[in-house]
C-alpha cells in the first residue's frame, strides 16, 4: 500500500506545482465550546518560479493571497462556516527548508488559525446546532457538549461520512476537566495530559462521527460567573433608553436620604 502512495506522490510531483504532502487539524475546544482551530499544511514545491511564488508571499498573512498562491483547493477552512462562526483568521507562511537546488525542489509550510464559535443573535441568544460543539447547561454548574456533525468540512462519501486521506490527521482537544461520554469512531490516539482529553484520527472514514463530553464548573467559578453576567446586565441596562432616568433617581434619593439625615443630626 506504502509503495503505491510513493508513487501516486512521484506522479503528481511530475504535474503539480504544489503538492500537500500532510495535513493537520488542530481543534482546542474551551469551555464555552467554542474553538481555536489551527491548521498546519505542508508542501512539496517544484520549479524555481513557484518556489519564488512561495518566497514572494511570506509577509502575506490572509487567507485569499495564499489561495491564489497555492492554487490547490486545500488553502481554506476545513470547518463549514454556515455553522461555524469564523473569524480572526491569520496564515503564517514558514521559509523554504531543504531544498534541493538541481531538483528545483524546497519544503514549505502554511499554518492558519482561526477562532471557530456559535452565531450569536441580535439580541445575545445562541443560534442552536451552531458552533463546533453545541451547549447544554442540563443542570448548575454542569454542561454537555455534543459535536455537530455538519461543523467539519472534509471530503464525504455519499453517505456524508467524512474522510480523512492518509496525509489528513484531525485533533480534537478537550478543556480541562471534561469528561467523554461517548466517542465514535473512537480516535486512533488519545493523550492525557494536565487535566485535558487530546484525541486524534488520520486515514479514516469517520461514519457517523459523534462525540459528547461533559463539564462541571468549580463552586467559585459558579459565583465568579454569576457576578459577571449580573455585572454584564447592569451595564447593558445603564446603557438602554432607562438607564440614565433610572441612574438620576437612585442618585436623588440616595441623596434626600443623607440630606434628611444631616436636617435631623443639626436640629437634634
Amino acid at each position: 500500500m506504502r509503495r503505491w502512495v510513493f508513487l501516486l506522490l512521484l506522479l503528481s510531483l511530475a504535474f503539480a506545482e504544489f503538492t500537500l504532502t500532510a495535513m493537520d487539524v488542530m481543534v482546542d475546544v474551551d469551555g464555552d465550546g467554542n474553538a481555536k482551530v489551527t491548521e498546519k499544511l505542508h508542501y512539496i514545491i517544484t520549479s524555481s518560479y513557484h518556489i519564488s511564488l512561495y518566497e514572494s508571499g511570506l509577509t502575506k498573512t490572509d487567507l485569499a493571497s495564499w489561495s491564489s498562491i497555492v492554487s490547490a483547493g486545500d488553502v481554506r477552512y476545513h470547518l463549514d462556516n454556515r455553522v461555524v462562526n469564523i473569524g480572526n483568521v491569520v496564515v503564517r507562511p514558514a521559509p523554504t527548508s531543504r531544498c534541493n537546488p538541481l531538483a528545483e525542489l524546497c519544503h514549505g509550510e502554511l499554518t492558519i488559525s482561526y477562532d471557530a464559535k456559535q452565531y450569536v443573535r441580535a439580541d445575545g441568544s445562541v443560534v442552536p446546532e451552531t458552533g463546533i460543539f453545541s451547549v447544554d447547561a442540563y443542570k448548575p454548574r454542569s454542561k454537555k457538549f455534543t459535536l455537530n456533525q455538519g461543523a467539519l468540512s472534509f471530503e464525504t462519501s455519499e453517505l456524508g461520512d467524512v474522510i480523512l486521506s492518509e496525509n489528513q490527521r484531525i485533533t480534537i482537544m478537550l478543556p480541562q476537566g471534561a469528561t467523554v461520554q461517548y466517542v465514535s469512531p473512537l480516535p486512533e490516539e488519545t493523550v492525557e495530559a494536565q487535566g485535558r482529553t487530546q484525541m486524534s484520527w488520520q486515514n479514516a472514514v469517520l461514519a457517523h462521527f459523534s462525540m459528547v463530553f461533559e463539564k462541571e464548573e468549580s463552586m467559585d467559578q459558579e459565583v465568579i460567573n454569576f457576578f459577571m453576567g449580573a455585572r454584564t446586565e447592569l451595564y447593558d441596562f445603564l446603557r438602554g433608553p432607562q438607564g440614565i432616568p433610572t441612574l438620576l433617581l437612585v442618585l436623588i434619593i440616595v441623596g434626600s436620604y443623607f440630606y434628611l439625615q444631616a436636617r435631623q443630626k443639626k436640629a437634634a
